[in-house]
């Protein structure tokens, strides 16, 4: 090796030309790990939904890849946290399902409230409560044993001609004979999933994607969604203020032990076929359920709330049309509140939404309540109790 004492060119220059490639092995090697970390990101990033918008998205949950619908209301601003409602689907529906049954982005919209449409592992919620075993016939993938008259409005086939990529729906394909809502044996679908885990996990990644307010989060859902919702109430006490359940009511063998009181809505229809106002179970059944007024009174009873319910009533809007009780819950700790609106020979079904099949099978819609507007003016006035306050606050509605 050269010895470099005194002056001496060539040793400057072999330094130079050291340092000089030193720089550049550098610089190349920040910009392919600049490459390499954009390209991750491009590969594992989903487009935001923007402002009016409805999109998939995807997550994988205990090694399964699981999707949920998500709508960005009108007016959205991500310098301002908005509320989140989470809508579950019945027995043998999808996120889509829900979302045109429930027209609910249109309340969403009017009060900028993100909705959030998850789907079920092979169309049913796992709610952890035991189900009774009837003989079925296993449903074919991508069949539906339900829809609209012609299809749901922009939609393709459901009753009578069938659904798209089902093969014929109700009546001219309904497998096995089986009710709308009525589910296949768990072990004929495989492996059931951890939905609380799954919900859990679609707020966080809407949360990260969008500006929440954590403490404006609410669970609704019909039938099978509707027992789902029961659920979150009663195991995500802590992230959700409020549960609606829509033609639901709480298994017999259910353990319900929510973390705070926590405020639930119920609306059945009087004359459910599917979910007995009642109590017990059909023929049709697989889950034995307290009666719809029991339910309501266990829950005020989680609450702390007066043991006596206030009681109103809804006339019908026109001759013919069904009558609704109210019966309210107050006095119940922390501000909470349990609500039941019983409807007068309504069904398995959305107040004001789509009849999305025959009276014969899930009962009959009530159109003179608006089942949007009666959730979300149950859950506008509910809001978690930050660290900093022992009690919960009434926002104000957007």
């Amino acid at each position: 090796m050269t010895s470099c004492r005194g002056i001496n060119w060539q040793c400057i220059l072999a330094i130079v030309a050291l340092l000089w490639a030193g720089m550049a092995w550098a610089q190349d090697s920040d910009s392919s790990g600049s490459q390499d970390s954009q390209q991750s990101e491009t590969e594992n990033s989903q487009p935001l939904a923007k402002a009016g918008e409805t999109v998939t998205e995807k997550l994988t949950v205990d090694d399964v890849d699981r999707k949920y619908l998500i709508h960005i209301p009108l007016g959205y601003d991500g310098k301002q946290r908005f509320p989140v409602v989470v809508l579950l689907h019945a027995t043998n529906q999808d996120s889509d399902d829900m979302s045109r049954l429930t027209h609910f982005d249109q309340i969403a919209d009017k009060n900028g409230v993100i909705t959030v449409y998850p789907s079920a592992l092979h169309g049913r919620w796992n709610i952890g409560a035991h189900f009774l075993e009837r003989p079925t016939s296993p449903m074919s993938p991508g069949r539906r044993p339900f829809g609209f008259p012609g299809g749901y409005p922009g939609g393709g086939g459901g009753y009578p001609g069938g659904y798209p990529g089902g093969g014929g729906g109700y009546p001219g394909g309904n497998p096995g004979g089986q009710r709308p809502n009525a589910p296949p044996k768990h072990k004929e679908q495989g492996p059931v999933s951890n939905d609380v885990n799954y919900l859990n996990q679609v707020l966080d990644a809407v949360s990260l994607r969008y500006s929440v307010d954590a403490s404006r989060i609410y669970v609704t859902g019909l039938s099978d969604g509707g027992f789902m919702a029961i659920k979150a109430g009663c195991s995500m006490a802590d992230r959700v203020a409020a549960v609606a359940a829509v033609g639901a009511a709480m298994p017999r063998n259910f353990a319900c032990l929510p973390a705070r009181p926590v405020s639930v809505l119920m609306i059945n229809g009087t004359s459910d076929p599917i979910v007995r106002y009642s109590g017990g179970s059909d023929k049709d059944a697989d889950v034995s359920t307290l009666s719809v007024e029991e339910t309501a009174k266990q829950f005020a009873k989680l609450d702390h709330c007066s043991e006596k319910p206030e009681q109103d009533k809804i006339s019908p809007k026109e001759k013919g049309g069904m009558e609704t009780k109210v019966n309210t819950f107050t006095g119940c700790q922390d501000n909470s509140q349990v609500a039941l609106y019983s409807i007068k020979g309504g069904g398995n079904t959305w107040p004001g939404g789509e009849q999305y099949s025959s009276d014969q099978d899930v009962g009959k819609t009530s159109n003179d309540i608006n089942g949007d507007q009666t959730i979300w003016d149950f859950f506008a006035t509910k809001k978690l109790a930050s660290d900093n306050h022992a009690s919960n606050s009434n926002p104000e509605q957007k």
